[in-house]
């Protein structure tokens, strides 16, 4: 995501959990569990089945580190219900404690990260809907009300199955931290009866809160979605019981701007009786009297006032300073502890400037042995696409597996020189839509400790521009979230059965390299021509470059406090992921990347092969894509996938079939086709149309001419809506994530502690957690 005050560009790939196929020969691979209640969970984890080992792992050298030293999770069997995938991270913490031995305290460093990361968790609950932090709150009580010991609830007049019920909603629910988890954000509401929840609370102490409200809520079906508040959808970002119409928060954006109060970590609610729309910023801090920053007429003439007010997720804010003022002090370098200071500012504060501050500074802390970023970062969930969700990592480098892919890293400048744009003899090559000062990125492969948002992500892109001028990019891939991708469980619904287990073999590499090109160079990429101030620019203003779209001059550009998000709004964190998503595609064929990832005319699977499944894998994602389309309103519930959509229908449609869908209505079943010998001369061309109008649009501000060309390759009719239908027909597992905690010993210590792989187990995560 992009912001151009002091132009700061944060921006990441979401991970999709149903990107790669499984075979149905893989599906006799479960384990047998018992049910959640039922497990002994001071029980230390099995080792992975050998089998199961054997049966992923690959010779590439890239892929041996993934396959064979992190182990391949043992998942939980249900028969209703989900995988349940721990995130691991032991290895990796056990020698970072060698090296905290040498006098660098690296363990209470990521610790005290981490907890920080965590204290955010009730910030994404308050973000996703008003009963979510209540649910939260519910789980957890429930917890500590039964020790763990989620049969007791059977005593209160609750069946077996109900219980297991329950757990998965819990589990899901945990993971997810809130209750819209569905395809598209869409409402998740537990499968049992609101009467045998109600049965739940005979358990808890008659001092509890009273919990019938928040029951109400949560097994309400309305609203069904997140967006802009209406009697079907909601947005927290929104809150109170008086919706904001979409004009009325236009207009406020417009006066925050104006104030220059950025909308990242704020919230707006509505208040007729007091004629007021209140803008709650995040901070520490808190103020009694708010500030005016204007007025506003609605609908029936009234003068509302515009008010800020500090102080939103306030409780938080203070722990998660706390937590940062104890990072700052075992900290490494300078750059480091002025980072971490500069963050602590802006969470006290509000002030969104600092926050800015604080990133220019990270970002020259090149190649750290423990790495993090969180705050107020992405606007996916907003219905505005301005307001951000807490998200937050922190975990430790793979230095080995990091220098791995140091060639990919150093010759990516050249690797810009060969997309579309590019201008041989202009800017070194890379032609005038591409910063000049290009420095070799960051790039590392991390293995989180927590990982906090809606979304356990596979990676992040940061870049920071300032003044026009690019200062540097980090790009972090979780390793030890992306290998759980070579989870058995997925079924294999768009690839023919005749070719579905050849490319399971290698749909993991194909995900690992897409990744690291879509956040190395896909969102490394891009120069916003900018009036920096009135009548100072960062290009040449007198002779502007020749649009390779339009093969005449640019006439657009950002203007004086514009910024990607506010020129593109709800369309830019889609139009961005296609761009990157784009900028991989692109290069799937380009043998010099392919070499740096170890595949040749020699390698397992070959190079040619690796391309074919690229391919398949545009389609799958595309098709899959299509469970996060509302009909009934024609819209997207998901940026990405809506970006993944856009790519595969672009392609039918212009690529002279390289991609085609075989449907069969009687067997309602799809299957992608790619034809091989089109890739080359039709495929890669044909993305390379499609890639090159979205970069320059992007790159000038060209909004008008972006929207309709983007916005007609995301609808859903015709044949497109009748293989919607047959998509959403099929069943697809969901992933529930388990991640561990630590904690401070009796002799200081930092003190690592996993959990057994079930819902049960993501529960306790959550209550030791202490939030």
């Amino acid at each position: 995501m992009r912001r151009h005050v002091i132009l700061c560009e944060v921006r990441q790939v979401e991970c999709h959990p149903f990107s790669l196929c499984a075979c149905a020969f893989e599906q006799g691979l479960r384990s047998t569990r018992p049910p959640d209640h039922a497990i002994n969970r001071h029980q230390p984890p099995e080792a992975s089945e050998p089998h199961l080992l054997k049966a992923i792992e690959r010779s590439d050298w890239l892929f041996e580190g993934f396959s064979r030293t992190m182990p391949v999770p043992r998942q939980e069997h249900q028969e209703e219900g989900e995988a349940t995938l721990r995130v691991e991270f032991r290895q990796v913490f056990e020698s970072l404690r060698k090296e905290s031995q040498d006098g660098q305290n690296f363990e209470a460093y990521v610790h005290h990260l981490a907890r920080a990361c965590w204290y955010g968790s009730r910030i994404v609950l308050r973000q996703t809907s008003a009963e979510a932090e209540g649910i939260f709150d519910f789980i957890i009580a429930l917890h500590k009300a039964c020790d763990g010991d989620w049969g007791l609830l059977q005593d209160h007049g609750l069946t077996q199955n109900e219980v297991d019920v329950w757990l998965e909603f819990c589990g899901m629910f945990l993971s997810s931290l809130g209750n819209y988890f569905e395809d598209g954000d869409r409402k998740a509401v537990p499968r049992i009866s609101k009467d045998s929840i109600l049965k739940m609370t005979q358990m808890l102490p008659k001092s509890d809160m009273n919990w019938l409200e928040t029951i109400e809520l949560m097994t309400a079906d309305n609203p069904t979605r997140m967006g802009y508040p209406t009697e079907k959808s909601q947005s927290a970002y929104y809150p109170g019981s008086e919706m904001c119409t979409r004009e009325e928060i236009e207009a406020v954006t417009k006066i925050m701007s104006t104030e220059k109060i950025a909308p990242e970590n704020t919230r707006l609610r509505k208040n007729s009786t007091e004629e007021s729309f209140e803008i709650i910023q995040a901070s520490a801090e808190t103020e009694g009297e708010p500030r005016v920053l204007g007025y506003l007429a609605v609908e029936d003439q009234r003068q509302f006032k515009v008010l800020l007010r500090r102080g939103d997720h306030s409780h938080e804010m203070t722990k998660i300073c706390a937590e940062l003022t104890n990072a700052r002090e075992v900290a490494v370098t300078e750059e480091q502890r002025l980072a971490i200071s500069q963050l602590a500012e802006s969470f006290s504060t509000g002030n969104y400037q600092a926050f800015l501050d604080a990133q220019q500074t990270w970002i020259k802390d090149r190649a750290p042995r423990v790495e993090h970023c969180m705050g107020f970062l992405f606007g996916y969930r907003d219905p505005r696409g301005v307001r951000a969700e807490w998200q937050a990592a922190a975990g430790v480098a793979d230095l080995a597996e990091t220098n791995k892919m140091g060639q990919l890293v150093d010759k990516s400048p050249d690797v810009i020189c060969t997309l579309p744009w590019a201008v041989p003899n202009e800017n070194g090559g890379k032609g005038p839509f591409e910063p000049s000062e290009i420095q070799t990125p960051d790039f590392a492969i991390i293995h989180v400790l927590a990982s906090v948002s809606s979304t356990v992500w596979e990676a992040t892109n940061i870049t920071i521009d300032h003044g026009g001028k690019r200062l540097g990019s980090k790009n972090m891939v979780y390793g030890n979230r992306i290998s759980l991708n070579n989870s058995p469980r997925r079924p294999c619904y768009y690839v023919h059965p005749s070719e579905a287990e050849a490319y399971m073999s290698c749909a993991h590499e194909v995900r690992f390299a897409q990744t690291a090109v879509h956040e190395l160079i896909g969102h490394g990429t891009g120069k916003l021509l900018t009036e920096t101030a009135p009548g100072q620019f960062n290009f040449d203003h007198t002779n502007p470059p020749i649009s390779p779209v339009t093969d005449n001059p640019i006439s657009t550009w950002y203007k004086p406090g514009e910024t990607w998000n506010s020129v593109f709004g709800k369309l830019a964190p889609t139009v961005e992921e296609c761009r990157a998503y784009l900028i991989a595609d692109y290069l799937a064929d380009n043998r010099d990347v392919l070499g740096m990832f170890g595949y040749s005319d020699n390698s397992t699977p070959t190079a040619d092969d690796f391309i074919y499944y690229t391919y398949l894998q545009i389609g799958v994602e595309g098709l899959q894509a299509l469970r996060n389309f509302e009909p009934s309103d024609m819209t997207w519930g998901d940026d990405h996938q809506q970006a993944l959509f856009a790519i595969l229908k672009h392609l039918i449609q212009d690529g002279d079939g390289v991609i085609s869908i075989d449907h069969d209505p009687n067997a309602k079943t799809l299957y992608v086709r790619v034809d091989r010998s089109k890739i080359v001369t039709c495929g890669t061309p044909s993305i390379g149309r499609m890639l090159c109008k979205i970069h320059i649009w992007h790159c000038t501000a060209d909004v008008d001419a972006c929207r309709p060309f983007y916005n007609a390759l995301s609808v859903v009719d015709g044949e497109y809506e009748i293989w919607r239908q047959v998509v959403v027909s099929n069943p697809e597992p969901k992933w529930k994530f388990l991640q561990p905690n630590t904690f401070i010993g009796d002799k200081g210590e930092i003190v690592l502690k996993e959990y057994e792989p079930s819902n049960a187990g993501i529960i306790q995560s959550f209550s030791e957690r202490g939030l």
